[in-house]
């Protein structure tokens, strides 16, 4: 083999390695939220997409790339005052073969290249993109706020078809078996033929549908907001059967589809401030097990803890195709601050990961944040029993400023477990060592507090980050991953991390 084939061979195989497609929201239509490759730390930013005529790309990551990306005490990036676009603060960016694909709140779906940050196309969509996209074979679907779902051919951008609901969108569309699936706020759920925008079937629920449907290969999983997980047939559109839950909403949550299991998130009341919920639950447990168990009683309103009630569940698991239960969860109050719960994500051992309030924690962190005596950690689910399995690495992540109402959403990138939220930033634990990175933080010095000791922050203060025109759409969205980088949302731009080196 000559120099020349052998370098292409190289650089072949490295792009094999670190590929790996974000196709739509949380991964796949399962929402595992996972893939098997990974970035070490430390890290930093490789590009800055900043809107369509302005991304800063880091002089460290290419030679001739111009700007100063490198984060240290008191410097900012060299960011504008202001953009003039805004992104939903549920929107993460999903990716196939060489491009980003997301949409703002002015109406315009974006296609970005990887590589470099730079904007391929631009296409008006009128009305304002809340949630992902997704993306399949040379089609990308968009969905916005006033019920249009668009099929775009990549990579020129034009419009394939168009279909329109009564109501609004604000969930990602889901792609499974060259069919989308997306549902509106009347209720209706439909199943398009990808190529030709054609509906295959439609199912009316009555009852808006907030919460991003899963699909796998024989089922549809619509949870709608009459707090009800509905079982559709994915190929007949047929209602199989419903399953109710306790809480207030789905809003902002998502099922996630391992194997012949659906686990569905709710949200339970108080939405707001809920570090002081089950306080005197935890100080009468005395073992992680005892705990286990009066977080269950509680949860069946059978305890003489304080406010014991169903109300407060939040993490159920459902049999496919039954829609029995085999086990309640001891999962009691958690986020807070206008935020729905963290859904639950998968590992790569397909342990199914969620946060949870406990006296006893084993991986995150010994010490409370703020607001209540205890902390939250995370787990995952005994698949026999149901029962909260801790990760006990023999030390502890100490992960910053874990707080029980302000969590983080959550995917996975090989043995990685990565955190987000837009206020607190980024972090990521690995589960193999215990090993912790605060990844990133948008500024050093907000919220009258120091925000050090992450491999990225953009701004020495939080007055320099930009301004958006819109009213920002709150929401928790955990990091995707494709070509190589790790990809993070926020309302004034699109954020590539590579590892420093």
């Amino acid at each position: 083999m000559n120099t020349k084939k052998l370098l292409f061979f190289i650089i072949f195989l490295s792009v094999g390695v670190y590929s790996q497609d974000w196709k739509q929201f949380q991964f796949n239509s399962e929402h595992h939220g996972r893939v098997t490759n990974q970035i070490q730390a430390p890290y930093r930013v490789r590009w800055f997409w900043l809107g369509e005529n302005l991304t800063l790309r880091n002089m460290n990551s290419v030679n001739g790339w111009p700007d100063d990306l490198n984060s240290r005490p008191g410097y900012s990036f060299p960011l504008p005052s202001n953009v003039n676009f805004t992104i939903s603060g549920n929107v993460q960016v999903v990716a196939k073969d060489s491009l980003l694909f997301f949409g703002t709140l002015e109406g315009d779906a974006y296609f970005v290249r990887i590589f470099d940050g730079g904007t391929v196309r631009k296409i008006n969509l009128t009305y304002p993109i809340v949630a992902s996209a997704a993306v399949e074979g040379n089609i990308a679907v968009f969905a916005n706020l006033y019920g249009e779902l668009f099929g775009l051919s990549i990579p020129s951008g034009n419009i394939l078809w168009k279909y329109t609901f009564r109501k609004s969108v604000t969930i990602a569309p889901v792609i499974n078996s060259n069919k989308v699936f997306c549902a509106d706020h009347s209720g209706r759920v439909v199943c398009l033929d990808l190529f030709s925008g054609l509906p295959i079937w439609t199912v009316e629920l009555g009852y808006p549908v907030q919460s991003t449907p899963a699909a796998n290969q024989n089922y549809l999983i619509v949870c709608s907001e009459d707090m009800s997980v509905n079982l559709i047939d994915i190929n007949s559109g047929i209602k199989i059967q419903s399953g109710r839950v306790y809480g207030q909403s789905f809003r902002d949550t998502h099922p996630v589809i391992l194997n012949n299991r659906v686990y569905v998130t709710a949200v339970p009341a108080p939405m707001f401030g809920s570090e002081w919920m089950m306080e005197e639950v935890m100080a009468g447990s005395h073992s992680f097990q005892s705990e286990e168990s009066n977080i269950l009683n509680w949860l069946e309103g059978n305890s003489s803890f304080p406010y014991s009630s169903p109300d407060w569940k939040n993490k159920y698991v459902f049999d496919l195709p039954s829609l029995q239960q085999p086990f309640q969860i001891a999962s009691g109050p958690n986020d807070g601050c206008g935020s729905p719960p963290p859904s639950m994500v998968v590992d790569n051992q397909n342990r199914v990961f969620g946060w949870y309030k406990t006296r006893f924690p084993t991986l995150t962190n010994p010490t409370v944040g703020f607001g209540s005596a205890y902390g939250m950690d995370l787990m995952y689910i005994n698949q026999t029993d149901g029962k909260r399995e801790r990760i006990n690495l023999g030390t502890f992540a100490n992960m910053w400023m874990l707080e029980s109402d302000n969590l983080y959403a959550l995917s996975i990138f090989g043995s990685q477990i990565w955190m987000r939220q837009n206020f607190r930033g980024t972090q990521m634990i690995n589960l193999s060592n215990a090993n912790h990175t605060y990844v990133q933080v948008e500024a050093q010095v907000r919220d009258g507090g120091n925000f050090t000791g992450s491999d990225i922050s953009y701004v020495a203060d939080e007055s320099s980050l930009p301004d958006n025109p819109q009213t920002l759409w709150q929401g928790r969205i955990a990091p995707s991953f494709a070509g190589g980088f790790i990809f993070i949302v926020e309302a004034y731009g699109i954020v590539c991390i590579e590892r420093n080196q």
